[in-house]
């Protein structure tokens, strides 16, 4: 598998020592890899499309790299972060905003850039047997819109149609997202990954039941959701197939 890396810097010479660096363990490891830098938040905000690992610099002038961080995890909400920086007292505020994987120190040491890139580079391998899709025209829970988002399949809960808006939510674990979608498009689009109609607006992800109660579905994230009557066999059914297609 290819990983996909990006970089901001607004510092051009550090941007070019690490991308060199970047570079040059890759060609030692033999990985496959694609590599994208960026001088401004903007500007990566703008053009990046595919990142699996992003390595930002923190103090940079406009958007900073914590901002910048926070921002692209909602558009990739299984994105790696490391972020550089020459000032301990960021690391806090970045470990509680952005979730941020590591740290690395300027001026950067090659051993320790390597480290870090085979822990995450050994991570996205492990989780590379969960498919991603894009969804369009997105917005979060404060109302934000994002021309797009990609998201992993495995790690959504489920969808519920909302009426009043003619939208469908994204349920995650920590997180919920509202795009246009048609809801039968997308039982049929996911049918063969696990989900499945459990009631009329909703498209449950089996994986995430922990019981099933009456007409009461337990998701894993403490909601319960409703089961319809006229679905129980049909939807007993496919989970008795998920089931024991994952033992």
């Amino acid at each position: 598998m290819t990983v996909d890396i990006a970089v901001c810097d607004d510092d051009g010479k550090d941007l070019k020592s690490v991308t060199d660096i970047l570079r040059d363990i890759f060609v030692e490891n033999n990985d496959k890899y694609s590599l994208q830098s960026f001088q401004s938040a903007s500007d990566m905000l703008e053009k990046v499309n595919k990142i699996d690992i992003a390595i930002l610099d923190i103090s940079m002038e406009g958007m900073n790299g914590i901002d910048l961080g926070r921002e692209l995890k909602i558009r990739f909400p299984e994105l790696r972060v490391i972020y550089m920086t020459s000032y301990e007292q960021y690391c806090m505020q970045a470990i509680n905003k952005v979730h941020a994987f590591s740290f690395l120190c300027k001026p950067l040491e090659k051993e320790e850039v390597k480290i870090q890139l085979e822990e995450l580079a050994k991570e996205i391998k492990q989780s590379d047997g969960n498919p991603e899709k894009i969804f369009y025209k997105v917005s979060d829970s404060s109302g934000k819109e994002y021309p797009f988002i990609k998201l992993k399949l495995y790690s959504i809960v489920f969808f519920e149609y909302i009426k009043t808006k003619r939208r469908i939510a994204i349920v995650l674990e920590n997180a919920v997202y509202e795009c246009t979608y048609v809801m039968e498009q997308l039982a049929d689009e996911l049918a063969d990954y696990g989900f499945a109609v459990n009631c009329r607006g909703n498209l449950v992800n089996l994986r995430h039941i922990s019981k099933i109660k009456g007409y009461d579905i337990h998701m894993d994230n403490g909601q319960i959701l409703a089961l319809s009557q006229k679905r129980v066999a049909e939807f007993k059914e496919k989970m008795n197939e998920f089931i024991h297609s994952h033992v």
